[in-house]
């Protein structure tokens, strides 16, 4: 029997050139073959300059899911966002009578039982049923089946700040008021901050790379990244990567105690990005999944693909716990090593999915950031946080923007603006759904200081 290869060795060594004596090892690998990952040795180079990861072969997106507050339909969502609505109303899930925030982007057309058996509903969490329910509907649009056989060829990469949430705080609440002894087990294994992903590879029978990421508000686009670190490396087949959060009353009240919530203060509550009269976000929840690919694997199987992922960058900035940048450089540096990583120039981005919240620290820092980079340009700059609220998912949540509105040639308004920021003036922002094309640049930027930016091509 010949060794195994050393796979991280082999993919560094190997030209590019090489893929094209591969190409029955990509059919065998795209028919989850149990040879796979020794014929994985056999994919073509990658080369990372510095935090930016530039995709040699390029990794592809062939499948969406969402449970959004629009709904559980990818064609909802973007035709929600192009007509410029909004999923934010009062919260009505959880008593915030003592609060100052009283509204919320919650999912309320969502039933479970359409995605998981009854008899398994009791064993997970809400961000666990959004994670399985998205995971299926990315699967299925991606024609990858799934749910027979265990599967180590496919897995899980969710971003999250709430999973485990819920349960925790429910656990809590019943060990004080009654007692160790009449707390269910089933509520303590949901406490675990991997629930999401963790539910959804077992629920699914996706044995492959499992991995939760938790850096805030750029979980769901840090998660990405990482889904196309491991496909370049050869570990998986394809993977459900994205982000999930559900809200609940203990994390909407901390975040109300912190007063970064949007709330009436002689400006009415909302989310309004880049708006004069911004005065705090709104929190939402819901999940954002996509199925990647290797372009290789996915043609092999003639699967239908709907973006292609042209580079991706990670940073950081140097800021409090809970604080936003107080400077746009970190952003600027994110931004130009995507861009540059994708082998274009500024003018070549199309549309910007912004980060920018309604706060107003980051807004006004972003705005700067952005007309540094694409001030005077053709460029348009859109968020969609007016209408999805911001969460853990929001990066993911952009993406399936970016590729669902790219797709049909549009890019949606930014939902609540009204009267743009005066940091704002060089910009051109999607005061109204307007045609773009394809490059989309998506900015995820965290409270803490996590940056990242990520560059696509939508494919009608």
């Amino acid at each position: 029997m010949a060794p195994r290869v050393n796979l991280v060795e082999e993919i560094t060594r190997r030209p590019r050139a090489e893929h094209q004596r591969c190409e029955n090892d990509s059919k065998a690998y795209a028919s989850g073959s149990s040879d796979v990952h020794d014929r994985c040795s056999r994919l073509p180079s990658h080369r990372r300059d510095g935090n930016v990861r530039v995709v040699s072969e390029r990794v592809v997106i062939t499948g969406l899911g969402v449970v959004s507050p629009f709904g559980t339909s990818v064609d909802t969502f973007a035709s929600a966002l192009l007509a410029g609505s909004s999923g934010i109303a009062p919260v009505r899930g959880f008593d915030v009578s003592q609060c100052a925030a009283r509204c919320a982007a919650a999912v309320d057309r969502f039933t479970a039982s359409d995605w998981i058996s009854p008899l398994k509903l009791r064993r997970l969490d809400v961000t666990s049923q959004y994670a399985v329910a998205i995971a299926r509907e990315a699967l299925d649009d991606a024609g990858v089946p799934y749910g027979g056989e265990p599967d180590d060829t496919i897995g899980v990469v969710l971003g999250s700040y709430t999973s485990g949430g819920a349960p925790t705080e429910e656990y809590l609440d019943k060990l004080f008021t009654q007692g160790p002894v009449n707390v269910p087990t089933l509520i303590f294994n949901a406490t675990v901050g991997n629930i999401a992903a963790g539910a959804t590879g077992l629920e699914l029978k996706l044995r492959g790379p499992n991995v939760t990421v938790s850096q805030k508000e750029a979980s769901g686009l840090l998660a990405i990244g990482h889904a196309v670190d491991l496909l370049q490396t050869g570990q998986a087949r394809a993977l459900v990567a994205g982000g999930v959060d559900a809200l609940f009353p203990l994390f909407y009240r901390v975040h109300d105690r912190f007063r970064v919530l949007s709330h009436e203060n002689g400006s009415p509550e909302g989310s309004r990005p880049f708006d004069t009269t911004r005065n705090g976000f709104v929190l939402g929840e819901g999940g954002f999944a996509m199925v990647l690919e290797l372009e290789s694997v996915a043609r092999a199987r003639n699967a239908t693909i709907f973006a292609e992922i042209l580079s991706l960058d990670r940073g950081g900035a140097t800021t409090g716990l809970n604080q936003w940048p107080t400077s746009g450089a970190p952003i600027v540096r994110c931004m130009r090593r995507a861009i540059e990583g994708a082998g274009l120039d500024a003018d070549a981005i199309d549309v910007v999915y912004a980060s920018a919240n309604s706060t107003p620290v980051l807004d006004r820092i972003e705005a700067q950031a952005l007309a540094e980079v694409f001030g005077g340009r053709r460029t348009m700059i859109t968020s969609i946080k007016g209408a999805i609220g911001e969460s853990s998912a929001s990066g993911a949540a952009a993406v399936v923007a970016a590729i669902a509105c790219g797709r049909l040639g549009r890019v949606p308004p930014i939902a609540g603006l009204h009267t743009p920021d005066p940091a704002c003036e060089r910009l051109r922002l999607a005061a109204r759904a307007a045609s773009a094309g394809p490059l989309a640049l998506v900015n995820s930027v965290a409270s803490g200081g996590a940056i990242a930016s990520l560059v696509l091509r939508a494919v009608a």
